[in-house]
């Protein structure tokens, strides 16, 4: 399969290959990669330093990803996407090396076609070398990122509790907020069977 049949099937099938923003980062602590500069970052790194992101393949009947908000990447060739699982992978990242490592196989069409056929709960496709034409919404899902957050905002504060200060936790965005976060990218979204492409005044409506 070459990287113009690849996006060819892709297309065919709406399919995106996403990268998201996991909201349950509290062990990482305020220092850590926080949205959005988390998935800023993953562009970067896809881009221009050789390492690989853990990604998933949605479509319209298929969304399930660790996160709803992340990026859509453009593999610049096969060789971008390293390795394939119809499942959760279960891969661990090297940071000497850059590369993930886990259940995956190696990239073949039989591999993307498996993806399609075994759709049950979460795939894995690990990528590199890759360029971000979007931003990715699931529509399905709230809009939940971590971010740091003052202690006494964290659900079910009492204020007889002391205050810790900041912390991680999850915020609830609006559309028009993931928009402001990436200027001059566009906003993707599942709604039915058709990718649509959300801008401020759609992103009014579905908040």
């Amino acid at each position: 399969m070459t990287k113009d049949e690849l996006l060819e099937l892709l297309e065919a099938r709406k399919a995106l290959i996403v990268h998201c923003s996991r909201p349950g980062k509290a062990d990482e602590g305020t220092g850590g990669l926080l949205f959005p500069d988390d998935l800023m970052n993953a562009t970067e790194i896809c881009a221009n330093q050789g390492k690989e992101l853990s990604c998933s393949l949605v479509w319209p009947a298929h969304t399930h990803t660790y996160g709803a908000i992340g990026i859509i990447l453009n593999p610049r060739s096969t060789a971008s996407i390293a390795s394939i699982s119809p499942d959760d992978a279960g891969t661990s990242y090297d940071p000497v090396t850059g590369k993930r490592t886990g259940a995956g196989v190696p990239f073949s069409r039989h591999a993307v076609e498996q993806t399609f056929a075994k759709a049950g709960d979460y795939n894995e496709w690990t990528v590199t070398d890759a360029d971000t034409v979007g931003i990715f919404v699931n529509l399905a899902e709230d809009l939940i990122v971590a971010k740091v957050i003052p202690f006494t905002e964290i659900p079910g504060y009492d204020s007889s509790m002391p205050d810790l200060g900041p912390i991680v936790g999850q915020v609830w965005l609006k559309l028009a907020d993931v928009i402001a976060a990436f200027p001059g990218l566009p906003v993707y979204g599942f709604l039915g069977t058709e990718i649509i492409e959300i801008g401020i005044d759609a992103a009014r409506f579905y908040s």
